[in-house]
């Protein structure tokens, strides 16, 4: 530790200063350079639990101006590993050598170490992509799921999304990790080739703020100068910006499912994890099926299958069960606040009488994935106009046909027990993508 206590940052969706200290992240600022120049810091992503990601150029590409491309700091203590350790590096390499080149899946296109105030910190660069479906999706001011994709590009995009993964299980390897904020669209090329100038002018330049200690100390050696927000979302969803397609990112959880790691972990969001994840903590390929399932209905629909609004465990089985009725035994037991929404026998939920007497805030009302697709539409803002070709007009319903196909395809995916829910190659075959 370092001693010093930062004072919280003004600025919008920025790590927090503290976690600047040994074994911490990296301190990184504009302009700042790696590998003998090669590659150039432009401007801010974002940042994770274990990173802070950023616009670089490299030089040795399209030069003499460069190429833009992304760069992720790893903190220290997450960068002592080998390379041959870590999923995010062996997992692309894997699937190249098993399967035909492919623009689907995001690969690591060079990574090395560098040494800070802080420790030792793997560097990992990739190509520059643009946002996720989530991030396309995200309308503050609006109803959640106002804003979508239109219905022949949500298609397109989720059988693009299948078909990755399809590739990934015949080679033998689960994802571990599907969700909408890990389905990037394509950057147009001609992005990758704006210089500093048009960036900035298209983008906007960074925004910084000067890291400040609660004692007025000097900040010292392992905290940046400056903190710096991460590009505007609504800057990079500009449809002009974008290619009609996608790659799946994030490699981070992913394993050869011939040597599923004794302590594995799921680490995927609530809202997108299988039952047996939750309750049993294994996750094979038919947890991807069923994260996959998830993820097709909200490229479709605009919002979540399972609102995480509230951020509780609990309350995602309270909807699971809503929606797909009764966990089979003896999930259904260990599901301990059931009680208080289920008829204990049928699963069904109780009377709103019965809920209130209960105690329960959030109330369970019987559910369908089907009746949650009619939905789609109901509630867009007819105030806002065209947002581009690649969206949908606000107040477009979803046709009973589709309801029905792709009400039935996700049916089948969403099945409780593993063993039931179809493969990822079924999946492509349904009629849902042929519509």
């Amino acid at each position: 530790m370092t001693g010093l206590h930062f004072i919280p940052s003004q600025l919008d969706n920025v790590e927090d200063a503290q976690e600047y200290q040994p074994g911490g992240l990296h301190p990184i600022s504009i302009g700042d350079t790696f590998v003998g120049g090669r590659y150039r810091v432009i401007h801010k992503l974002g940042h994770g639990g274990s990173s802070t990601v950023w616009m670089a150029r490299d030089h040795l590409q399209d030069a003499p101006k460069g190429r833009v491309v992304t760069l992720k700091a790893l903190r220290a203590d997450v960068s002592f590993k080998a390379a041959s350790d870590i999923p995010e590096l062996i997992i692309p390499r894997l699937l190249a050598a098993v399967l035909p080149p492919s623009g689907d899946l995001q690969t690591i296109q060079d990574h090395f170490l560098v040494d800070g105030p802080n420790g030792t910190h793997r560097i990992l660069i990739s190509p520059f992509a643009g946002p996720s479906i989530l991030a396309m999706y995200d309308s503050p001011g609006r109803v959640s799921g106002s804003r979508r994709l239109r219905s022949t590009l949500a298609r397109r995009v989720a059988r693009q999304t299948v078909t990755a993964v399809c590739h990934m299980h015949r080679a033998g390897i689960v994802h571990g990790d599907l969700t909408t904020s890990n389905i990037l669209f394509c950057i147009a090329d001609h992005v990758l080739k704006w210089s500093d100038a048009e960036i900035y002018a298209r983008l906007g330049s960074p925004e910084t703020e000067t890291v400040r200690t609660r004692s007025g100390a000097p900040v010292g050696p392992h905290a940046p100068a400056e903190l710096v927000a991460p590009i505007e979302n609504s800057t990079l969803t500009d449809s002009s910006l974008l290619q009609e397609s996608v790659e799946i990112i994030d490699f981070g959880q992913s394993y050869v499912i011939a040597d599923l790691p004794s302590n594995h972990q799921s680490g995927t969001v609530i809202h997108y994890q299988s039952p047996e994840a939750r309750f049993e903590r294994r996750a094979e390929v038919e947890a991807d099926t069923w994260s996959l399932g998830c993820a097709i209905f909200e490229i479709r629909a605009g919002f979540p299958l399972f609102e995480p609004f509230l951020g509780s465990d609990v309350d995602i089985l309270r909807q699971t069960v809503e929606t797909l009725g009764k966990l089979p035994s003896p999930w259904w037991d260990s599901f301990e606040e059931r009680t208080a929404w289920f008829d204990e026998q049928s699963g069904e939920p109780k009377s709103l009488e019965e809920q209130e007497d209960a105690g329960s805030l959030m109330k369970a009302v019987k559910s369908s994935i089907r009746e949650k697709l009619r939905t789609v539409g109901v509630d867009d803002d007819l105030s806002y106009g065209d947002e581009g070709p690649m969206m949908e007009k606000c107040g477009t319903r979803m046709r009973e046909e589709e309801v029905e196909l792709l009400g039935d395809l996700l049916e089948k995916m969403l099945k409780y027990r593993p063993q039931e829910r179809i493969g990822v190659g079924e999946v492509l075959e349904h009629p849902w993508f042929k519509m």
